[in-house]
């Protein structure tokens, strides 16, 4: 009896274990970046985060911002105009790899293209004065967009993130950035591309191709097969930074890192592998859940009954605890009448001794 009352604690208390286990076993990512963040892209919820809220240098990565506004207030196929502030006004040592000129044409779409897979500085100061006129104007748009998105927390004051010193993100805000930059389908699009052919600028009388800067989606040593669009980020101040959407099945993750030194890619893998394992671990809970479920005898329940009502598992947890009192007391009641009953025949069994006894001395 007593073996049987110890097996019913083990079961129970195995199925209080196995509610958990996946929470006790799921690590989270050891990540060298400054501030990370991971989230679900389709609730907004973060998955996990490190100095989600500190405020720094974005670098490059600020063009997805300047993309999305570009989609929502212009048109693919109008025509930009280099000026010579969009070609020159840019920091000292930052490059001009697609050798830009002032008087060069081209589309909205061509300048999106050059500014998310080549990371011109040059197209996005274009872009900024096709909007708005000028970049100080353009940054009125952006953090107005960023303040719709609910972004509290960072501040833009050009299209490019070169650096200046008002104008810093947060790994949060950044994500809730992209989630928005990715929903849209231009943006999306454009930041999925591998490579993109520019027509003719006067420098390129050829034209030229632009490719994909992000390894995770047009690399060898990082890339993730899960990784479908991105932007890539780097200045002195800033550090590398990253954004990167990634899609597993039905579901949808963003991932920023900010302030790395060449741990970028790494990091957001580590992301992407918790960040979807997480949410497979709540998938698993929630179908162990409903499989635990008498769906014959589940009944619908008012509205205002199931703010009262208790919780599935404490139930059950009670009436495991209910059931062993019972058995408990049950081989109390067995045992006190055994040993009863024993007594009795130990007490039977030595009266009919003496009986014989006196029965032999009376025959003498």
């Amino acid at each position: 009896m007593r073996k049987g009352i110890h097996l019913t604690i083990g079961i129970l208390s195995g199925i209080l274990f196995t509610q958990n286990i996946w929470a006790q076993t799921l690590k989270e990512p050891v990540i060298e970046s400054q501030a990370v963040v991971v989230m679900d892209m389709d609730s907004g919820d973060i998955l996990y985060e490190k100095n989600g809220k500190e405020k720094l240098y974005p670098a490059s990565i600020v063009k997805l911002l300047t993309a999305l506004v570009t989609a929502e207030e212009g048109k693919l196929d109008d025509i930009v105009i280099f000026s010579y502030d969009a070609v020159y006004g840019v920091e000292e040592g930052s490059g001009n790899a697609l050798q830009l000129e002032t008087g060069d044409k081209l589309t909205v779409e061509d300048c999106m293209y050059a500014m998310l897979l080549k990371s011109s500085n040059q197209a996005a100061n274009a872009l900024a004065e096709y909007v708005a006129g000028s970049n100080e104007k353009f940054a009125e748009h952006m953090n107005e967009k960023a303040q719709e998105l609910g972004c509290t927390d960072s501040n833009f004051v050009n299209p490019s993130g070169l650096n200046a010193e008002e104008q810093k993100v947060t790994a949060e805000d950044m994500a809730k950035i992209a989630a928005a930059a990715f929903s849209n389908d231009t943006v999306r699009e454009i930041a999925s591309a591998k490579t993109y052919q520019l027509p003719v600028t006067l420098n390129n009388p050829n034209g030229c191709i632009v490719e994909m800067e992000h390894q995770l989606l047009n690399g060898t040593d990082y890339f993730y097969k899960y990784a479908y669009a991105g932007k890539t980020g780097y200045t002195d101040a800033a550090g590398n930074t990253l954004v990167t959407a990634a899609r597993k099945n039905d579901k949808n993750l963003i991932a920023v890192v900010l302030k790395s030194e060449m741990t970028h890619y790494t990091d957001t893998i580590k992301l992407f592998n918790y960040g979807f394992a997480y949410l497979e671990q709540q998938t698993q809970e929630t179908e162990a859940e409903e499989e635990s479920v008498d769906t014959e005898k589940v009944k619908t329940v008012p509205e205002e009954q199931k703010k009262t009502t208790p919780d599935h598992t404490v139930i059950n947890v009670v009436k495991g605890i209910f059931f062993l009192i019972i058995l408990y007391g049950a081989s109390l009641i067995f045992r006190r009448k055994k040993s009863r009953l024993q007594k009795k025949r130990k007490n039977i069994k030595k009266a009919g001794n003496g009986s014989k006894k006196s029965k032999k001395k009376s025959r003498k």
